[in-house]
């Protein structure tokens, strides 16, 4: 009896245990799906704001893409807010198929400034912070003027709230750049407009190359020369009576002899100092007359009218074709206009039996394209001359189209410039460290010319020397750009394969600090593969600017080529702000 009621009694126990588990497991339940309704909730909330983000995001860019420096604040204001609204409504959020942007509340541009002193970046907000380089867009599901957006909730009603508020941001701006140009000032950079390129160019591209630049000195008039060039005209005595004044224009086998008077005879000496006598009849004013088998003359004598007596031997007037005489002739007796050269080293390179003049079927004749080519291929160095060359002239140009366009923009971006090829132990100089100074930069250019400092082409000194700066003082989260333009073939240090492996153990160099290298080919004679070859290793871009037709052509392709770089201004998101 005493076990049966110890059973009894233990039974009674667990019947109140399983109604207190009952009770207790629907609480449990009851808070367990109060949990799965405010994780479904939160979830739909964190998922809309993360849809919300993503179409700020994008709505953002899009905008930055629009904030152009060169077309006035209001029309830039009106693009951007229609990029952004446009981009917006492609993005779902929530139940909703697309994204609302208020255009007027939710977008707010301004402009980003670099503080050297702090070395900061400082956002400036408003529309008058013109032209803009940032902007801020709004994702938001509130309830405001526009009614009532706030997201709706699955199971927090029960709770007493039925709808909740999410948004999101985003900042929106032009990378700021830090950007090294690295040009070529070598000798080679006036080739293109030397008559040794008519081969490859055409005759009419050259002569018109050299017309430009003899314009953009000013269009300069020494003695009695013409741009075309022309054979020398020595000028005899004044006529008195029956002795005649006679003009000789001398072309080195032969002369052109006009007189007042009759000629009867011409007599030539060449430079062997043999002699030839030519009688010539009918009585004719003027004439060509021929040397003997193509010696040079170096001496005339022409015998016309009275004047036999003018000379021992009865010969007539003498006229010695020296390049004193000729110089006379010319008109070229002031001073020259130069620190370096002379119109006396011009007339000796006007006669010499090889280069450009030469070449072109202009050796003796004298005119403003000869003394081009002369400042060209004998003073080209800095003290010497103050041409305008090509391609070098046009490359100053569009550099300086470059710099305005950046300047005008606003974009603080940072330039500097470095020239190669420089007789220090460098190879290079940096001319400007990198600044958001332009104008010093753009001043420099300017005054700069082929073979500036040596003939030489050492492009890898360019490019260490630009990446040696960047390293130094290139800013921090800042895009690292340089841009190597060339018109040849390297050619230092050493030989022509040891100066082309140098550039490309420089272009890894500069891949490994993540400096992205934009190459420019100019004009015909450059190392196209060379320069395909830095760009491919740092992920950069190679344009080939040919020219071929004209200046003004290959000004055209250059200045496109600049325009593209300066445009290409990489976008980034920006936080905290």
């Amino acid at each position: 009896m005493r076990t049966i009621k110890r059973l009894t009694v233990g039974s009674q126990r667990g019947e109140k245990r399983r109604g207190v588990i009952i009770v207790l497991a629907a609480v449990l339940l009851v808070v367990l799906l109060g949990f799965v309704a405010f994780t479904v909730d939160v979830g739909n909330i964190e998922l809309t704001r993360t849809q919300l983000q993503t179409a700020a995001d994008a709505a953002a860019l899009s905008g930055a893409m629009e904030l152009s420096g060169t077309d006035p604040a209001d029309v830039v204001r009106a693009n951007a807010r229609a990029a952004v609204v446009s981009i917006a409504a492609m993005h779902r959020n929530g139940e909703r198929s697309s994204v609302t942007i208020d255009p007027i509340n939710d977008i707010t541009f301004g402009k980003v400034v670099w503080n050297s002193q702090t070395q900061t970046y400082q956002y400036f907000w408003g529309e008058n912070q013109s032209p803009y380089s940032v902007i801020k867009v709004r994702a938001m599901r509130t309830a405001g003027g526009n009614g009532d957006n706030r997201l709706p909730l699955f199971f927090a009603p029960v709770l007493g709230s039925t709808k909740a508020d999410v948004g999101a941001e985003a900042v929106a701006s032009f990378h700021p750049r830090d950007i090294m140009l690295v040009l070529d000032f070598s000798g080679s950079m006036n080739d293109d407009s030397c008559f040794g390129r008519i081969s490859t160019l055409g005759r009419t591209y050259i002569e018109s190359n050299m017309l430009t630049m003899w314009q953009q000195l000013g269009s300069p008039v020494y003695g009695n020369l013409t741009f075309t060039p022309t054979y020398a005209t020595l000028r005899g005595r004044a006529a008195s009576g029956t002795i005649p004044h006679i003009d000789v224009t001398y072309k080195r086998t032969s002369v052109t002899v006009v007189s007042t008077r009759s000629i009867t005879q011409i007599r030539f000496k060449y430079s062997d100092n043999s002699t030839q006598t030519i009688s010539v009849s009918g009585g004719p004013f003027s004439g060509t007359y021929n040397g003997s088998s193509g010696k040079t003359i170096s001496t005339c004598w022409v015998k016309s009218g009275t004047n036999a007596s003018l000379s021992s031997g009865n010969y007539g007037e003498q006229f010695d074709f020296t390049n004193a005489n000729i110089k006379t002739a010319l008109g070229l007796t002031g001073a020259y206009p130069y620190a370096g050269g002379s119109w006396s080293e011009f007339i000796t390179e006007n006669q010499s039996t090889s280069g450009g003049i030469y070449s072109a079927g202009y050796r003796d004749k004298y005119g403003y394209m000869t003394w081009m080519e002369y400042l060209q291929t004998k003073r080209y160095s800095v003290s010497d001359r103050k041409t305008s060359e090509q391609p070098v002239g046009v490359m100053k140009d569009a550099a300086c189209s470059f710099l305005d366009f950046l300047q005008t923009n606003s974009a603080q971006d940072q330039v500097g410039l470095a020239i190669y090829t420089h007789t220090n132990s460098a190879g290079a100089i940096l001319e400007h460290g990198l600044s958001t100074n332009l104008t010093q930069v753009r001043t420099t250019l300017t005054q700069r010319q082929a073979g500036h400092y040596t003939s030489l082409t050492n492009i890898s000194a360019g490019m260490k020397t630009a990446r040696d700066e960047i390293a130094a003082h290139a800013r921090l989260r800042t895009f690292r750009l340089m841009v190597v333009m060339t018109d040849g073939i390297a050619n230092e240090p050493g030989s022509d394969s040891q100066a082309r492996a140098a550039v490309v153990t420089e272009a890894n160099a500069a891949a490994a600090a993540k400096i992205k290298i934009l190459t420019i080919s100019l004009g015909v004679g450059a190392d196209t593969a060379l320069m395909q070859q830095v760009a491919d290793i740092t992920g950069g871009v190679h344009f080939n600017c040919p020219g071929g037709s004209s200046i003004s052509a290959l000004q055209a392709q250059l200045n496109e080529t600049f325009k593209l770089i300066a445009k290409s201004r990489p976008l980034k998101l920006v936080s905290g702000q």
